[in-house]
């Protein structure tokens, strides 16, 4: 793909070359590539004749269609899409609208309760919700998608696209820019690199405003079919991969790890798929290990951030497995990230900048054309991360002889206990390792004599949940002074709206309990 071409041109041709070809489907709601693109044309006439080019314009919402209409719609009306979590807070909602500065909301039956609370006090923004006729200080949802016209596409390459904000579990979020650029980057990176076909069927059930809403695009230049499923449940997931023959579909490891242990996947057929793809958080051994058990390997690993959108890193089906000279049964890379995309250059360095040698732990930095422009608003914040070219992504890791990439962890998230640096990732890789271990969290807490020390937070197998003699014994052979201090057992890790551990609420809990236990 031409990065300095305009996705709008991009789409619209692939939309006129697969015309009568299924494009979405949505339950029984069903749209040909010519129906979804003269929706998007509708809707981006209707945008363009009240708001002016490069307009904030924030879509708070479930997975549905009007989300995918309305993201191809922004972009040919050359305005800047905001999309935001449907599980925000009302005062998370407020935050991020009077930081970027948004001139529109479209929101749906799914987050109303938050949007009109706001938009009551708030005239000078347009409030649409897409699901029903009330529409505040513009045109309503039925006018838009049925407007006439055409919009002249004069957005140019490096013009904004997107801000999307980060989760702000260390404070306030920031809002990371991608210009037009940025994403036609993206979108090159998948196409080249990942195997999309023609002839794919692919189910979304992670946020659209996330990952799963960029893969749309690469998948529909292609001409296959996206599916939308339907409140985005696992039970959804599986009925539609045997109902539309889906072929492939995307998910964070806790979505995998909640299907490998489906008391009833047996009654599904789920021959068709032929790929899936997991990333945004490390996945637990036990969980890549019954998944290739189950379904074989068809599984990539994608390794981004949302300031380097998506397109770091990725570990195919077969660099899932080490590789044996004895012929004896592969075992599989467990936090390994695999290698860069083509047009991706990835160094790990130390603290003054200088690359790591083989082995050693660094901070990833990137080089590509699909890093961001910076944070919205926050040049200070800016500066920190993008230095002479480099982001700076703030994730620790290694890198071996043939340059496979481990993650270690955050920076923020290692911890040093008597001057030794611990990552929190290698010690949920091994307690993940244990049968009785379903999920794994390791975190840092102060002590006295220690400086720190490692605590973890298990959820264990109900039928073989070991005891925590029995998992500091599984540890200690493979971690020595890594073992965790004292293991806190829960029935599930909790996570955040983004199905990311919510490592502050965990944090919280630790130190609660610490100070209880007078430790």
């Amino acid at each position: 793909m031409n990065s300095s071409a305009s996705l709008s041109a991009i789409t619209d041709k692939a939309a006129r070359h697969f015309s009568e070809r299924e494009c979405l489907t949505y339950g029984n709601r069903r749209w040909s590539f010519a129906e979804f693109n003269t929706q998007v044309g509708a809707i981006a006439v209707s945008l363009a004749s009240r708001l002016e080019q490069g307009s904030r314009v924030c879509l708070f919402m479930s997975n549905r269609p009007e989300y995918m209409l309305l993201q191809f719609a922004l972009e040919q009306a050359g305005l800047v899409r905001v999309p935001l979590n449907v599980r925000f807070t009302t005062a998370e909602l407020e935050t991020v609208i009077n930081d970027c500065g948004a001139s529109a909301v479209f929101f749906d039956s799914a987050a109303a309760d938050r949007a009109t609370v706001i938009a009551a006090g708030r005239p000078d923004i347009w409030w649409c919700q897409v699901d029903g006729v009330e529409a505040v200080n513009g045109p309503e949802w039925p006018a838009m998608i049925s407007a006439s016209g055409r919009v002249a596409d004069l957005s140019m390459p490096d013009d904004l696209c997107t801000i999307n904000y980060t989760s702000g579990t260390s404070g306030k979020p920031k809002g990371v820019m991608l210009s037009r650029r940025n994403w036609s980057a993206v979108y090159r990176n998948m196409l080249i690199d990942r195997d999309i076909r023609h002839d794919d069927v692919v189910a979304h059930v992670g946020p659209l405003t996330h990952a799963s809403g960029t893969y749309f695009v690469p998948w529909y230049l292609r001409g296959a079919r996206n599916v939308i499923v339907e409140g985005g449940s696992i039970d959804g997931l599986l009925q539609a991969i045997q109902h539309e023959r889906v072929t492939v579909f995307t998910c964070v490891p806790t979505i995998l790890t909640r299907i490998v242990n489906h008391p009833d996947i047996d009654r599904f057929d789920l021959s068709s798929l032929r790929a899936i793809g997991y990333g945004a958080e490390p996945i637990s051994r036990n969980t890549l290990g019954k998944a290739l058990a189950r379904f074989g390997p068809i599984f990539t690993q994608n390794y981004g951030l949302t300031e380097a959108m998506m397109t770091v890193a990725s570990l195919g089906p077969e660099d899932h497995f080490l590789p044996s000279d004895t012929g004896d049964e592969r075992k599989p890379r467990v936090g390994c990230i695999g290698k860069p995309y083509t047009f991706v250059e990835v160094v790990l360095r130390d603290p003054d900048g200088r690359p790591v040698p083989a082995g050693e732990v660094g901070e990833i930095t990137i080089r590509s054309e699909h890093v961001m422009q910076g944070y919205w608003n926050r040049p200070d914040e800016t500066a920190k991360v993008l230095r002479d070219g480099w982001l700076w992504s703030g994730d620790l890791a290694y890198c071996d002889d043939h340059g496979f990439i481990t993650i270690s962890g955050r920076s923020k998230d290692m911890l040093i206990s008597g001057g030794f640096n611990i990552y929190p990732t290698e010690v949920e890789a091994v307690l993940t390792s244990h049968p009785g271990i379903l999920e794994a969290v390791v975190l840092g807490i102060p002590d006295p004599d220690w400086g720190e020390i490692a605590v973890a937070f298990v959820a264990p197998v109900a039928s073989v949940a070991p005891s925590a003699s029995q998992l500091a014994a599984h540890c200690k052979s493979l971690l020595g002074f890594k073992t965790p201090r004292h293991f806190h057992f829960v029935d599930t890790i909790p996570k955040n709206a983004n199905g990311k551990v919510d490592r502050p609420k965990l944090k919280a809990q630790a130190l609660t309990l610490w100070s209880s236990q007078n430790v």
